[in-house]
Order: C-alpha cells, then sequence, then structure tokens
C-alpha cells in the first residue's frame, strides 16, 4: 500500500480530467521537497508524474512555468512533455491548488562518479541558455526565489530578514550576511553588471533535477524558479553542485569543476567579466531573501537551520572559489 501525501478522492477528482485509460498512483517521486510528485500509471503501462504545486500555488505563475517547458519541448530540448487534460487544458485546479501531468522520463540521478556527466550537464546548460534565448512570455515573478538587486536594495533585503529572525537568536548569522554582502559589492560595484550577459536562469541546476542514461542528460525537470537573471548565476551554482565530491559535499573537486566549465565554453562564450564575477556571484546567489523563509515557516518548518545552512554555505563558496580560482582564468 503506497502512503500518499493526498486524499484519493481528490486523486481521482484530478486524474478524471485527464483522456487515459484507468490510470492510478503506484508510487511517489522524491525529486522535490516542496511540491507532491506522484506516479502514476495507466492500464497500457504508461507512466507520468502528478504534481501539485505547493511551493507556490499561484496559478499565473504555473502556467508561466509549464509555458517555458513546453518552449523547451518544441525546441527539442530534454524535458518532460505537459500531458492535456480533456478540455486541452495544460492544468487542473482542485481544492484551489494547480496540478499538472507530465510524461515519466527513465533514468539515474547524477553519479557524482562518472565526469562525463558532469561534461554533459555543463553542454546541456550551455544549450539551454541559447535556446531559451527566443523564449518571449512576461516573467511571472516569484518572490520566494528571486536574486535580490545587492547593489541597490542590499539594505532594505538584509532588513527584511532581520525583522524576519528577530528574537530568534540568530544574530550572528545575519550580522555574517551583512558583512559578506557589502564586502561582494564593494568587490563588484553596479557598474559592472553591464558587462554581465542576462539569461533565463533555471535557478536550481543540479543533479537531482535531471536524469541521465548512459552519461546522456534525458531529462530535465523542476522549473519552479526559472527567471530572469546573469546566467552565471546557473554556472556557479553548478559549479558547486557538479564539482563536488559527492552529495551533502561542501568541497569542489578543481578537475572536475574545470570539465565543466570548459564544456560551457566550448558551445557559449564566457567574456573576461563574467569569468571574474563567477565568485562574486555564487556566494551572492546563495542568500535568500526573506519570502523564502516565510514558505518554510508556512510549510510547518523551522527557518533557521535553513538560514545557518544558508550562511555556511556562503562561506564555503567563497573559501572554495578562491581556492579554485586558476580554473576562472
Amino acid at each position: 500500500m503506497v502512503s500518499l501525501p493526498v486524499s484519493e478522492s481528490l486523486l481521482s477528482n484530478v486524474l478524471a480530467q485527464y483522456p487515459l485509460p484507468n490510470t492510478g498512483v503506484v508510487g511517489v517521486h522524491e525529486a522535490s521537497k516542496r511540491n507532491d510528485n506522484l506516479l502514476v500509471e495507466d492500464s497500457s503501462g504508461h507512466k507520468y508524474i502528478l504534481r501539485r504545486y505547493r511551493r507556490n500555488s499561484q496559478e499565473a505563475r504555473v502556467r508561466f512555468q509549464l509555458s517555458f517547458q513546453q518552449h523547451l519541448v518544441s525546441s527539442g530540448f530534454p524535458t518532460s512533455e505537459i500531458v492535456e487534460t480533456i478540455s486541452g487544458d495544460v492544468l487542473v485546479i482542485e481544492e484551489d491548488t494547480p496540478w499538472a501531468l507530465f510524461t515519466f522520463i527513465e533514468g539515474t540521478e547524477y553519479d557524482f562518479s562518472r565526469v562525463e556527466q558532469a561534461v554533459e550537464a555543463a553542454r546541456r546548460l550551455a544549450q539551454f541558455h541559447s535556446i531559451t534565448d527566443n523564449f518571449t512570455d512576461e516573467e511571472v515573478v516569484l518572490d520566494i526565489s528571486r536574486m535580490p538587486d545587492w547593489w541597490t536594495g542590499a539594505g532594505k533585503e538584509i532588513d527584511a530578514l532581520e525583522e524576519f529572525f528577530t528574537g530568534m537568536g540568530v544574530e550572528d548569522e545575519l550580522a555574517c550576511i551583512r558583512e559578506y554582502v557589502a564586502e561582494l559589492v564593494d568587490k563588484w560595484p553596479a557598474e559592472r553588471n553591464a558587462k554581465l550577459r542576462s539569461a533565463w536562469v533555471h535557478g536550481d541546476y543540479h543533479g537531482r533535477n535531471m536524469v541521465f542514461v548512459n552519461d546522456e542528460v534525458r531529462g530535465l525537470f523542476d522549473f519552479d524558479v526559472i527567471r530572469r537573471g546573469f546566467r552565471i548565476e546557473d554556472i556557479s551554482l553548478a559549479l558547486f553542485m557538479f564539482g563536488r565530491e559527492y552529495r551533502g559535499s561542501r568541497t569542489i573537486r578543481p578537475d572536475v569543476a574545470q570539465a565543466f566549465l570548459e564544456e560551457y565554453r566550448r558551445d557559449a562564450e564566457l567574456g573576461p567579466d563574467e569569468l571574474e564575477a563567477l565568485p562574486i556571484i555564487s556566494v551572492l546567489e546563495r542568500v535568500p531573501v526573506a519570502p523564502y523563509y516565510e514558505m518554510i515557516r508556512r510549510g510547518g518548518e523551522d527557518p533557521i537551520p535553513f538560514l545557518r545552512d544558508h550562511v555556511e554555505t556562503m562561506r564555503t563558496m567563497r573559501s572554495e572559489m578562491k581556492r579554485i580560482e586558476s580554473i576562472f582564468t
């Protein structure tokens, strides 16, 4: 018996709106922490992923994300296809929450022992940035995952963090954020941002949001935090996520990070300013905003461990990027 996060009657109401024969939930897919992802199978043996959007349930935002994903599908980029409802919609709204159904793609998550997979992930990231250049939908902004403008709004952003965490005993962590942001913005003044290429940023590009078959990416998923930003935001995160020694490690393997960066640069030029900014953006990109912690609290979790982990990751990213700085030349 599969333990499900939603009632059988609710699932029945959702699945009844799709033109599929005798569908049923056969498992829970654990790829996402903030959304419910259920493995569905029909009587023909075809598998699907049914997602309930809990991280953000704003219908306009979810439709924007699905439109972005459909652009990838239409461009031949490896990701799941969206299954339309009987009425031809891409969404089902039940109990005031959006649901979507996707084709299931077989494969395994990133294997840290396979440098070939890191190189393939780099190639696909360059392709992702290239083919989304002509995606023209207006962005529906998601406050919980935006990268703040630290050059003009740092005080306001950190004040909001301090207000949220008032009385929680994390004054040292908040002081560290304020110190790091001031230091990095001083190193990289706002006028230099004009040298950084903007792109559609995946925002969560790592090995559990994709599957591989024989070292080939067969599917990239989870477009919850798609946004306009600097493309080096994706690159800096990927250097850490694919370059580290194992899941949970904070130590980057220089040879793997270099292989990733070289492969990306093989398909997409990075200017000298972008390479210089990479270590700085890698730290700034790790500072979540107050609405993120509000989401954590609404979900019934304690935001303090998340803040402490984020601050520790900032410290690590600064030291690790300095340790591997030779790859940015």
